[in-house]
């Protein structure tokens, strides 16, 4: 009967929109330090709301971590919001925004902004 409940809860707080915490205790500890304001720490919570590992996959929140770790100057952090915005994944699609937050990072360029910057100018 627990399961059933938990599950009734989860359920419930997605339809309402409440965020529902992390299902592991490494995911749990990655939070806090996110929430303390550990910009590496918000940047890897962003990859796993986006790639759904341990939580429910939620393109808005990943989108939140990342633009909280990219505000601090991570530069894949900056890399990845730019996907967000490129591809329209938890932010409505703007080619602009996506080169906005790719051009950061070529102070300390990620390996792929270059390639995705100019995906987004040529097509």
């Amino acid at each position: 009967m627990k399961p059933l409940v938990a599950a009734v809860a989860v359920l419930v707080a997605l339809a309402v929109g409440a965020p529902v915490q992390a299902q592991t205790p490494e995911i749990d500890a990655l939070r806090v330090r996110a929430e303390a304001g550990d910009a590496i720490a918000q940047n890897d919570l962003g990859l796993i709301y986006d790639n759904g590992r341990g939580v429910p996959e939620d393109d808005a929140e990943a989108v939140r971590w990342y633009r909280l770790a990219a505000d601090q100057g991570v530069v894949v952090a900056q890399y990845n919001l730019g996907v967000m915005y490129e591809r329209g994944e938890g932010v409505p699609q703007d080619n602009a925004e996506a080169v906005r937050w790719y051009r950061p990072g070529k102070r300390r360029p990620h390996r792929r902004g270059p390639v995705a910057c100019a995906s987004c100018i040529c097509g």
